[in-house]
């Protein structure tokens, strides 16, 4: 790679030299060229010399010149280079290399068609043994791994692979099943919830899980100053009690009979007692679960997972998973067929029709849904019920959808019943004068979201702009959102995923929207709320939490903008395909049936 590296570095310097033309050069030149002796030059000179990058006739005596003749173009070279930093785990520098304005864009495309084929399901025999990997790539660049702080669903998926919570949730029969507890019950008020651990279960370092941890975990969420999901449950934990080394009653100060549901999702994923030996943050990157692959390497670029051999559940089939941060991964690619052979598992891509005999999609209940909440705290045009409604018909769902133009994307009227609903665009002129008759008149209306949703953000801004309203869009990084910042504007931008753990989802919006509703819609959101906390029947929670939605759409304070389904696509050689909550596969359970082709033992 250094070799390469002096060639690049040779060709800016020597601007003028072109190719196949000999030219005259003193040897201290090239050393202070490449920064180093005269030595060191001749060695290096010689061996670019041998890979036939170019010509070097030296001369020897002070003062002489030698004869130099560069034979390969520099754009081949740092392609070469690109590839070995490729080879090296350094994706963002062969990135880096392949920016550069120079670069032919056909040779950026041989880059690119050579990375996508990098990736996918290798095998190689490792001292007799078959050791079977699987590089991923992501669009989503990963900033923490801390299963208590995740802000998206790449992050939330890896917490999945390192980590475990004392139960789980089944979404074929939509219940409650043991995990790292093999058993828990709760008291007749329901506020005190006794969890019963399995003997034997080791986190990745090699400590054997007991209560103390699971203490330790819930403690740190109770006393978080981070405004995380589902904050609220934290809050309601009022005492942890270590009953034996495997056994812990949480003591709540009011019931809850969604608190087994919260228990297994990935927020209270459990994590060692010892887990801050080096400090929190450098846990965030370097996590310790109990989970069927432990982190070995993970950076801006990579994250690297290899099997857990002593997972309490059984060991993985794959020894190791690669996920590389690859941004604007479909952008970048123009050959679609070329790409799906390569990943052999995607999420979230749109699959050419011609490869839909190869591959099989599966597409599951889960779902996101992007949406709008109107802030009345502020002071503005908004907290005006008439003009709060015109600005309700301004949300032209089916124009949207056009702007959008997704495959997995559609309209519905409710996060409860989110089934598909067919929509008439409305007439322009009519909404317009709507919004005249409330009493608008062009004051500024600020909508605020994350730089991740900033397409939308534009999107909803055109609409209605084109509606007559002075729309200016804000960004805020996530943590700031999350804050009061967010409150300086009149309209939010979000969006909540709809998976296994939707009934919590939906409460944690509503409580968070509590800030920013009038007294009277607040008082009753929360009565709602408590009702819903103190339902055992998932249909009568279903009821409550559809009441709370439609005394929020009366009031005109929340939006829907759309859903997107979540997909996978996979090639008939996967075998073992499983899914999470998120709709992501579980690398736990993936193996390949050996085959001769590129699809089976030999590495891709």
């Amino acid at each position: 790679m250094k070799l390469a590296s002096h060639y690049v570095r040779l060709r800016e310097k020597l601007p003028y030299a072109q190719e196949h033309q000999e030219q005259e050069i003193m040897l201290d030149e090239i050393a202070a060229i490449l920064d180093c002796t005269h030595r060191n030059v001749t060695m290096i000179m010689q061996k670019m010399d041998k890979q036939g990058w170019l010509q070097w006739k030296p001369r020897k005596g002070r003062g002489n010149r030698s004869l130099l003749q560069f034979l390969t173009p520099v754009e081949e070279v740092v392609l070469l280079l690109a590839k070995e930093l490729v080879e090296r785990k350094d994706l963002r520098g062969a990135l880096e290399q392949m920016n550069i304005s120079s670069i032919p864009d056909s040779l950026k495309a041989n880059f690119h068609s050579w990375l996508n084929g990098y990736f996918g399901y290798s095998s190689e025999l490792r001292d007799s043994k078959r050791f079977d990997t699987l590089r991923f790539p992501l669009t989503q660049p990963i900033q923490t791994l801390d299963p208590a702080f995740t802000n998206f669903s790449a992050e939330s998926h890896l917490v999945n692979q390192l980590f475990d919570s004392l139960v789980s949730y089944n979404r074929l029969t939509q219940t409650i099943e043991p995990h790292l507890a093999h058993a828990w019950e709760a008291n007749k008020a329901r506020t005190a919830w006794t969890f019963y651990v399995r003997k034997g279960v080791r986190f990745h370092h090699g400590k054997e899980l007991a209560a103390e941890d699971i203490r330790f975990t819930l403690e740190r969420l109770k006393h978080s100053s981070a405004r995380s999901l589902y904050r609220w449950v934290f809050q309601q934990m009022e005492r942890i009690e270590i009953v034996d080394p495997l056994t812990i009653t949480i003591h709540l100060t009011e019931p809850n009979e969604l608190f087994p549901q919260f228990m297994s999702t990935n927020r209270a994923a459990i994590i060692p007692s010892d887990a801050y030996r080096e400090g929190e943050s450098a846990f965030a990157s370097a996590p310790i679960g109990t989970g069927p692959f432990k982190l070995t390497f993970h950076d801006a670029s990579m994250s690297i997972l290899d099997a857990f051999p002593d997972y309490f559940q059984g060991r993985a089939h794959l020894d190791r998973v690669e996920l590389w941060h690859v941004p604007d991964m479909q952008e970048q690619q123009k050959d679609q067929l070329r790409t799906l052979e390569s990943f052999q598992i995607i999420h979230n891509y749109r699959m050419p029709d011609t490869k839909e005999s190869d591959y099989m999609q599966v597409q599951q209940q889960g779902t996101t849904c992007k949406f709008v909440t109107f802030n009345l705290l502020k002071q503005g045009p908004l907290k005006d019920p008439a003009i709060r409604e015109a600005v309700y018909d301004a949300f032209d769902q089916a124009k949207l959808l056009k702007l959008i133009d997704g495959d997995a994307i559609y309209a519905a009227d409710s996060f409860i019943r989110h089934t598909p609903v067919h929509l008439a665009e409305t007439e322009l002129e009519q909404v317009r004068g709507t919004i005249k008759m409330s009493g608008y008149v062009g004051e500024r209306i600020v909508l605020c979201t994350i730089p991740h949703y900033e397409r939308d953000a534009l999107l909803v801004q055109t609409l209605l702009r084109e509606a007559g309203l002075n729309i200016e869009v804000v960004l805020l990084p996530v943590e700031e959102f999350k804050g009061e910042r967010r409150l300086q504007a009149d309209l939010l931008l979000f969006s909540i995923m709809l998976d296994n753990d939707a009934e919590l989802r939906l409460i944690d919006l509503y409580k968070s929207m509590q800030h920013h509703l009038e007294p009277s819609c607040k008082a009753a959101v929360e009565q709602f709320i408590q009702a819903t906390l103190r339902e055992p029947q998932r249909d009568g929670r279903a009821g409550l939490l559809h009441s709370i939605e439609r005394r929020l759409h009366d009031e005109h304070v929340l939006q829907l903008l759309y859903f997107k389904r979540l997909k996978t696509a996979f090639h008939s050689s996967v075998k073992g395909i499983t899914l999470d909550s998120l709709d992501w596969v579980q690398f736990k359970n993936i193996w390949f049936k050996p085959q001769n082709d590129k699809h089976g033992l030999q590495d891709l």
